[in-house]
């Protein structure tokens, strides 16, 4: 009876691989600036208020002022500095009080300061705040748009002697509040850790790869993932040693097998008369989780041979495979109706995912057409652990325990800890797979949780004695165990 249990429990949460395909349901915001690979849409964070946080990079951020102007200080001898504001937008598309944030620090202080560096990524903290990378990492206060901590994180010194501050890849937070990140182009830059409160930096890996841009770390910090485009190099994984300290590469992800072509697109031939294949890479612009899908936007298809170039790639992160995408690639030139193509779905160089606490619906920045699209989908593939034993399953910063009593009358305790911030969900289901009762359905932060259930249906009816899958489901992951109820 377990066995045959343990498998059906396996088809249950199994069942919406692929169940349901991304549907794009509008252009959020559309950028009106020509093509370029210059500047472009480079962070797109849903906060738990539901406003949406955008970085942009590169020397045009419209907005509704000049694209320059003097400087706060009168320091610029030319009297003017190019802005690169953060724009902060309701949900009904309208920008928020506060927005843009043009200025950082306490006005008539030597701390007031203006933001002229391009941004480079973003992602939510721990509590929710805005974390917020350009050569510097910030902290933004996400109900305000109030600069919290702002820190140096610097890589070898210049001429001078003085502390060089360069591009940093898209920052990530792991279960305790921790940030990972590293260099842009830093194949011979370390990676580091800084504490929460910015007040340290680690070095946990002592180069990057390739020309990086992300460093993506696991809620429960046992891998982290470091994306990498220009001659891309895939997904490369590190894994942490017992302590936490140091990461080792173990495995790369996401490149596939595909024929060799010269210049003009004419199949080689082997020595042997066969066709000729070669390792065709994906060129990693960012990577993010949802679901425990972890999502990574391959560049642009004019650069990429691999054949999901130009696209959002959905991989599971324990075997490389490909288990969803969203959008239709398409190259881009300077003729190109822009505003046209993103109503239509069209992506071409992925940069920035935003979502919601369910992850039911992403806003999706493209760095080429330079437009955010809203994508929905009532049931996304996840990557599920499922589990009948007493053990506790532990997996990416969460846990599910067994619940108790077990079996149970008239109520058991379901005990679980969430490994990241975001709406987590707490179903009963019978062994037929039909809902019976939904517990919990609510925003999470990180830690230790626990739901009673009663034995009884959403109508508040007794059911039945026999066995029932309690699941949980989270932005991280999915997974599922069993409870008896006798009379």
């Amino acid at each position: 009876m377990r066995k045959m249990l343990a498998v059906f429990v396996l088809l249950l949460l199994k069942a919406n691989l692929f169940a349901d395909e991304w549907q794009l349901q509008s252009v959020f915001a559309s950028y009106d600036m020509p093509v370029a690979n210059g500047y472009g849409i480079h962070g797109t964070v849903v906060a738990p208020d539901g406003n949406i946080w955008v970085a942009m990079n590169g020397n045009l951020a419209q907005d509704s002022i000049p694209h320059t102007f003097t400087a706060v200080d009168g320091s610029d001898s030319a009297g003017y500095m190019m802005l690169k504001p953060i724009h902060v937008y309701t949900p009904a598309g309208a920008h928020a009080s506060y927005s843009p944030i043009r200025y950082i620090g306490t006005e008539g202080t030597s701390t007031f300061d203006t933001l002229t560096y391009s941004g480079k990524g973003m992602c939510l903290d721990h509590e929710g705040n805005i974390l917020y990378s350009t050569n510097e990492l910030y902290r933004f206060n996400y109900m305000t748009g109030e600069m919290m901590h702002r820190v140096a994180v610097p890589y070898g010194e210049d001429e001078a002697g003085n502390p060089l501050l360069t591009a940093l890849t898209y920052p990530s937070v792991d279960q305790n509040g921790n940030i990972y990140l590293g260099w842009v182009g830093g194949a011979d830059k370390p990676i580091v850790r800084i504490s929460p409160d910015f007040a340290t930096q680690t070095v946990v890996a002592e180069t990057g790869v390739n020309y990086n841009r992300s460093a993506l770390i696991s809620p429960d910090a046992s891998r982290l993932y470091l994306g990498s485009t220009w001659n891309g190099a895939g997904v490369t994984v590190l894994e942490a040693n017992a302590l936490g300290t140091a990461y080792t590469r173990v495995d790369t992800l996401g490149n596939e097998m595909g024929l060799a072509t010269d210049a003009d697109g004419n199949t080689l031939v082997a020595a042997d008369g066969s066709d000729s294949m070669e390792t065709k890479h994906l060129w990693v612009e960012c990577l993010f989780w949802n679901h425990g899908v972890l999502w990574a936007g391959e560049t642009n298809p004019a650069w990429s041979s691999h054949s999901l170039s130009g696209r959002w790639v959905g991989l599971n992160p324990a075997t490389g495979e490909v288990v969803d995408q969203i959008g239709t690639a398409e190259p881009i030139g300077e003729d190109s109706d822009l505003a046209a193509l993103a109503a239509a779905g069209a992506t071409n160089q992925p940069r920035s995912m935003g979502r919601t606490p369910d992850g039911l619906t992403l806003y999706l920045g493209d760095y080429g057409i330079n437009a955010i699209q809203v994508w929905t989908n009532a049931d996304p593939t996840t990557v599920s652990i499922d589990e009948e034993t007493e053990a506790p399953i532990i997996a990416s910063g969460y846990a599910l325990y067994q619940a108790y009593p077990n079996p149970f009358n008239p109520s058991t305790t379901i005990q679980y800890e969430v490994g990241s911030i975001g709406n987590t969900k707490i179903e009963i289901f019978n062994i037929k797979g039909e809902l019976v009762n939904t517990l919990v359905d609510a925003w999470h932060y990180l830690g230790s949780h626990e739901v009673v259930w009663n034995g009884r249906d959403h109508r508040d009816i007794q059911v039945p004695s026999g066995t029932y899958i309690y699941k949980l489901t989270s932005s991280g992951v999915s997974f599922s165990k069993t409870v008896t109820l006798l009379k």
